[in-house]
């Protein structure tokens, strides 16, 4: 007789362990399955909760900040066109205020145009009256200068008598004047013997003139048109002296000279000589001149 429980049932195998581990796993591994994608799909329900939510604060803040901006265009435009209204104001006052100072300036000018008018009419009057005086004047003192051109007249007249008288006399006196050769055998220039001979060769103007006394006791030579002359004998009997002349650190003796005699020498200033003429001898002193060129040389350097 069979004992084995199992044996009314061929067919059910019966369990082993390994099986029943087998099992345990995999509905184990199922619910660890089903369990992460619970945990999946209510993470994605948040994530969209959350997406939904962003949204939704994205569009309340558009609309906020639409709302903004409208509001700072508006407040803008409100304050341009205050700007504006208070700039055509103040061009307005300001156009205003120009009009009336043109108007004031004109009106100025006008016054003092009107002023300036009626003085210079004033003045213009004034000048015609003066001048009505003045013709008047000249009417009455016409004769008064008539007379007075006539006396002018008169002394002009005697001047000129005079003045021909003076060059007639002045003609006769150079021709009284004479030419000799001095005593280097040069013809001299004209030779005057007097004070009034010698006047007239100073208006000639040809040559310089420079009068002198010579002394014979005078201690150093004296300067006389740019030479030095020195006296060292006169002789009054006889008309004669003698002297010695300094030029260009030269001196030269001129011994036993007459009277009226042109003593000549040569300097570097000039290609023509000097003259001394000695118009008086007296004791122990001559009188006379020195007779310069006019035309000089230029003084080498």
């Amino acid at each position: 007789m069979n004992t084995n429980p199992t044996s009314n049932n061929p067919t059910t195998p019966p369990p082993f362990p390994d099986q029943r581990k087998g099992v345990a796993g995999k509905i184990a591994a199922g619910t660890l399955v089903a369990a992460a994608l619970g945990g999946l799909w209510f993470q994605g329900a948040s994530v969209r909760d959350e997406l939904a939510r962003t949204r939704q604060e994205m569009a309340a803040m558009r609309g906020e900040m639409g709302e903004s901006v409208s509001a700072v265009r508006k407040q803008a435009e409100a304050e341009l066109a205050q700007v504006n209204e208070q700039m055509a104001k103040e061009l307005a006052a300001a156009d205003l205020s120009a009009k009336s100072h043109a108007a004031r300036a004109e009106t100025s000018v006008r016054k003092q145009t009107v002023k300036q008018l009626a003085a210079l009419s004033e003045q213009s009057e004034q000048l015609s009256s003066q001048l009505v005086e003045l013709q008047k004047d000249s009417e009455t003192k016409s004769t008064e200068v008539k007379e007075t051109l006539s006396g002018i007249q008169g002394e002009v007249g005697t001047v000129k008598t005079e003045v021909a008288a003076t060059k007639t006399e002045l003609d006769k006196t150079i021709t009284d004047l004479r030419r000799v050769n001095g005593d280097m055998g040069v013809m001299s220039g004209l030779i005057a013997t007097n004070a009034s001979e010698l006047d007239a060769l100073k208006k000639l103007g040809d040559r310089e003139y420079f009068e002198f006394t010579l002394n014979k006791n005078a201690q150093a030579p004296q300067k006389v048109g740019g030479i030095q002359l020195a006296l060292k004998k006169a002789d009054v009997k006889r008309s004669r002296f003698t002297m010695d002349v300094i030029a260009d650190d030269r001196r030269i003796e001129k011994k036993d000279r007459s009277m009226n005699e042109p003593v000549q020498f040569y300097t570097s200033q000039a290609r023509t000589p000097f003259e001394v003429v000695i118009n008086d001898v007296g004791k122990d002193k001559v009188t006379g001149y020195l007779s310069v060129p006019k035309v000089k040389l230029a003084a080498r350097k």
